[in-house]
């Protein structure tokens, strides 16, 4: 018994987290090896199911194909920033599919084109790889090279990642890359590897636009002239781009799929407003459906606040960072699961904090430790225990019970030193 205790007593929560994630992933590549058959992808990939994979990719590539028609002969679909078509106007231009080219599909379907697509993926987690080691010895200096593999293979294997952002293409895995080594390198002692940092969020922000809120970190910590540097790149990589989509005509085109987008909400409980959405129309059916979106936009907005004030407030480093990349996960409407990503910047926050920190922290707080860690470990994962639910389901069950937690956990922590005061 005494043995059995003294080896619970081994399990840290980084270890615990590491165990349900790689478990998860394992019971489920068995899972699929005994049915044998595709139900097991068919529900790890969702509604997808051969219709929709890797459709943000070439859809943007097939909106890039044309930059002055980008923004005015498609709908609300091609809703990122212009820098994002660039990019993606380069993707076509070294392999133009040509009068091929009709849709999404077309541009898929020409030859060279998914061989391109699968480079790009693979560079991309490759500079994954590299970032979160590069985070892991920012201070630590120590090899750390197996626990980064294992790290990188969980990430890339978890539902977020393979089942959601990679399986649709979608530019939430470049810019969560973008992100991480702007963490890594906004701490820096030099003064060039910080202006990089400010200018890889400004990119990240130019492609996706919900990491701009990430300048937040800077204004916090009175770092007011970074701060406003990144206004200046961040509006610098915004407007210029605009150049090659017909100038004036091309923002005012961007800015209606903008209004457009921002009253879109999709009736899944991905979001705040989508959430809250659903259960009117579960209560009432579709009747009552506009009333829940009323109701939903309330909800977000109450819950940003509390999200923003939990970031502020907050003197626990990963915590703070969660709540400010929860917003980019559960607030904009038409935010979809590969936004979970963004989270995965927190979860390295928290496995740093209980390395470098593991001898100080209270008893009290390694055990809410084992919760957080409990909840990460079943995020980024293939659930296998959750075989019969509906997987977005089960998604957000576990995103918004730690949002919750840490919310609560934060405020009262405020609470408590305001009354110590």
């Amino acid at each position: 018994m005494n043995k059995f205790r003294t080896y619970i007593g081994r399990v840290t929560p980084e270890k615990w987290f590491y165990f349900l994630s790689i478990a998860g992933v394992v019971g489920f590549l068995l899972y699929a090896f005994a049915v044998s058959n595709a139900s097991a992808f068919n529900w790890l990939i969702m509604e997808h199911n051969g219709k929709w994979e890797f459709a943000d990719y070439f859809a943007h590539v097939f909106f890039g194909k044309d930059l002055l028609k980008t923004y005015n002969s498609f709908d609300v679909d091609p809703c990122f920033p212009p820098l994002a078509y660039l990019f993606y106007h380069f993707m076509y231009r070294i392999n133009p599919a040509g009068e091929q080219a009709m849709d999404r599909n077309g541009v898929m379907a020409y030859q060279y084109n998914m061989f391109l697509f699968v480079i790009y993926t693979v560079v991309t987690a490759v500079f994954f790889a590299s970032a979160i080691q590069l985070y892991n010895e920012r201070q630590d200096h120590k090899s750390r090279n197996g626990k980064n593999l294992i790290l990188t293979l969980v990430a890339l294997f978890s539902v977020p990642f393979f089942g959601s952002a990679i399986e649709r293409g979608n530019a939430v895995f470049l810019v969560c890359v973008l992100l991480i080594y702007a963490l890594v390198l906004r701490d820096s002692e030099s003064k060039v590897n910080r202006e990089i940092a400010l200018i890889l969020i400004a990119i990240a922000a130019n492609f996706k636009l919900y990491p701009a809120i990430m300048g937040l970190m800077y204004i916090k910590e009175k770092r007011y002239k970074e701060a406003f540097r990144l206004i200046i790149y961040g509006g610098l990589l915004f407007i210029v781009p605009f150049i090659f989509f017909g100038g004036i005509e091309g923002i005012k085109d961007y800015l209606v799929i903008m209004y457009l987008m921002e009253g879109r909400s999709i009736e899944r409980i991905t979001t705040v407003r989508g959430l809250i959405t659903s259960i009117y129309m579960a209560i009432g059916g579709e009747a009552i459906k506009w009333t829940g979106h009323v109701a939903g936009r309330v909800a977000e907005n109450i819950y940003l606040i509390f999200a923003l004030f939990g970031f502020w407030v907050s003197k626990d480093k990963w915590k703070s960072l969660f709540l400010l990349a929860s917003p980019m996960v559960v607030y904009v409407s038409s935010a979809y699961r590969y936004t979970a990503v963004y989270l995965f910047l927190a979860l390295l926050c928290f496995l740093r904090y209980m390395e470098d920190d593991k001898d100080i922290i209270s008893r009290i707080e390694n055990k809410k430790n084992y919760v957080y860690a409990t909840l990460f470990g079943l995020l980024f994962t293939v659930p296998i225990w959750a075989i019969a639910m509906d997987l977005e389901i089960y998604m957000y069950i576990v995103i918004y019970v730690l949002l919750l937690l840490i919310l609560i956990d934060v405020i009262w922590k405020y609470i408590q030193q305001k009354r110590k005061a």
